[in-house]
C-alpha cells in the first residue's frame, strides 16, 4: 500500500486547535478572519490518502530560509498557501521572503485565494497603486519596489504550479498589470465561502428587525465615516454587540488591556476600556473560529466593514450586509454575490433597518454551486485532491476533530466567562449573554 500524500498548509494554527482565549489571539495572524479561509482550505483538502501538516506565520522568525526549505522538501509532497489581501503595500518584505523560500522548494506549491488591496478610485481607474485601509502615502519608487516584490512572489509560485488562484476580477487585472498572462490566473474567490461544501445554501431573512433583535457588528476604527452608524445601531438595538475580531481588540476584551492607549480617534469606536460598549459587556470574542461561527447562528443580522466578520455570519446562515470600503471587500462581495453597500453611498440616514431590508441571498444561492465547482476544478488542475470528490471519510474525520472547538466559551468585555453580566445591563442583552454562556459551557 502506498504512503499517504503529505500536504502542508500555511495556517496560523491547526484547525482542531482549542486554545485558551488569550493564547489564541497570538495565533490568528492579527485578525481572526484569517482562520476562516485557512480552515476552509484545509477542510476542502481533507481527502482520502492525504495527511496534513501546517507551516505557521511564525516560521520566518524561527529559522533560516534554507532550513525552512529543507523542512518543507523533506516533510511534505505539496505546499498549499491560502492567502488573503497579501498583494498589499505593507506586505512587500514578506512577499520577498516567500519568494526566496519558494525558489528553494522542490515540491509543488499552490496559491489559494490571494488578493490585491486598492482604493475604489485606483481599481476603477486601472492605475493599480496599492492601498491601505487608512490610505496610501508612497512614492513612485516605493510602489515600483512593491510591484517587484509581487512579481517575484507570483513568478516563484508559478514555477511550481499550473496557475494561481485569486480572489476576484480586480486581482486578476492587477496581475495582468504586473505582466502575468490570463491563462496562469484562475479567479476562484475567497475559499472561506466554500467552508460547508457543495450543497450550502443561505437562508432568506425572516421577518424584519425590531428593538429586541440581536445584531453582531464588526466595525473598524480606521474608517471614521462609519462611527455615526455604529453609535445609532448600538443605541437603537440594546442586544447589539461588537465582535472583537482583530488581536488588539480581542486582548482588550479578554484581559482588560489598554491595547491602543495612544489612539485619539472618534471615541464612538470601542477602542478603549472607558467606552460604554466595553463597560456594558457588549463586546465579545470567541477563541476558536468554529465557536465564532456557531455563536452567529443566534444572531438576527450582522454588518460592518470587516470582510470575514460578514463571512462568518453568512456561514452561520445569518443575514449580512458588508460595508465595502476598498477593492478587497468589493471584489469578494461581487464574485460571491454577497449583499454589500459601499461606504461612500451610505448617506447620513443609514440605518441597520435599511441595510437589513437590502439583504437578498438569491444571487448567492443561484451561483454558489457553479463557483464551488470552479474552485474544486482549480484544486484539481493544480494536483490537489478534495474530500468533496471522494468517499468523504477524511472529511468526516476532520469534522469530528474540530467538534470540541465548536463549544469554546465566549469572553465578554469587562467580565470572565463565569461572571454574571452586570445587573444594569439591558435586559434583552443580559438574557442573550446568559444563554450564550450556558450554551458554550455545555
Amino acid at each position: 500500500m502506498s504512503a499517504d500524500r503529505r500536504i502542508m498548509i500555511r495556517a496560523c494554527q491547526r484547525p482542531d486547535a482549542n486554545l485558551p482565549p488569550l493564547k489564541s489571539t497570538d495565533l490568528i495572524g492579527g485578525n481572526q478572519g484569517n482562520l476562516l479561509f485557512q480552515f476552509s482550505t484545509a477542510r476542502s483538502l481533507a481527502a482520502d490518502g492525504t495527511t496534513h501538516g501546517h507551516i505557521s506565520y511564525g516560521e520566518f522568525k524561527r529559522s533560516s530560509i534554507a532550513a525552512k526549505a529543507d523542512r518543507i522538501n523533506s516533510e511534505c509532497d505539496h505546499l498549499v498557501l491560502p492567502m488573503s489581501s497579501s498583494l498589499r503595500f505593507q506586505m512587500g518584505t514578506k512577499l520577498n521572503q516567500w519568494a526566496n523560500l519558494v525558489n528553494k522548494l522542490t515540491v509543488p506549491v499552490t496559491l489559494v485565494g490571494i488578493g490585491a488591496q486598492l482604493s475604489f478610485e485606483e481599481a476603477e481607474s486601472g492605475t493599480f497603486r496599492p492601498s491601505r485601509v487608512t490610505g496610501l502615502t508612497a512614492s513612485a519608487a516605493e510602489v515600483e519596489e512593491h510591484e517587484n516584490a509581487c512579481r517575484r512572489f507570483i513568478s516563484a509560485v508559478l514555477d511550481h504550479s499550473d496557475t494561481v488562484g485569486v480572489r476576484g476580477e480586480i486581482t486578476r487585472k492587477y496581475l495582468r498589470h504586473l505582466g502575468f498572462p490570463d491563462d496562469r490566473i484562475d479567479v476562484i474567490g475567497c475559499p472561506s465561502l466554500f467552508m460547508w461544501g457543495p450543497d450550502f445554501q443561505w437562508a432568506e431573512p425572516a421577518g424584519s428587525l425590531s428593538a429586541d433583535s440581536a445584531l453582531s457588528l464588526s466595525f473598524d476604527h480606521r474608517i471614521p465615516s462609519t462611527a455615526g452608524l455604529l453609535q445609532r445601531t448600538v443605541d437603537d438595538f440594546p442586544s447589539a454587540t461588537v465582535y472583537a475580531q482583530e488581536r488588539l481588540t480581542a486582548r482588550m476584551v479578554i484581559a482588560g488591556e489598554e491595547t491602543r492607549a495612544e489612539w485619539r480617534g472618534d471615541e464612538r469606536f470601542p477602542v478603549h476600556t472607558s467606552n460604554p460598549l466595553y463597560r456594558d459587556h457588549r463586546m465579545v470574542y470567541y477563541p476558536t473560529a468554529w465557536s465564532w461561527i456557531e455563536s452567529l447562528k443566534g444572531v438576527d443580522f450582522a454588518f460592518g466593514p470587516r470582510l470575514h466578520g460578514s463571512i462568518a455570519a453568512l456561514l452561520a446562515g445569518t443575514p449580512v450586509n458588508l460595508l465595502a470600503h476598498d477593492s478587497r471587500t468589493v471584489e469578494v462581495a461581487e464574485y460571491h454575490r454577497i449583499p454589500f453597500t459601499r461606504i461612500p453611498d451610505l448617506g447620513e440616514d443609514a440605518s441597520a433597518e435599511r441595510l437589513y431590508d437590502a439583504v437578498d441571498p438569491s444571487a448567492f444561492n443561484r451561483d454558489y454551486a457553479e463557483l464551488f465547482t470552479r474552485y474544486l476544478d482549480f484544486l484539481t488542475r493544480n494536483g490537489l485532491s478534495s474530500g468533496y470528490r471522494d468517499s468523504g471519510a477524511a472529511l468526516a474525520a476532520f469534522d469530528r476533530a474540530i467538534e470540541p472547538a465548536r463549544k469554546a466559551a465566549p469572553r465578554f468585555s469587562g467580565s470572565s466567562p463565569t461572571r454574571k453580566p452586570r445587573q444594569d445591563r439591558p435586559s434583552s442583552l443580559r438574557r442573550k449573554a446568559g444563554a450564550l454562556l450556558a450554551r458554550w459551557r455545555g
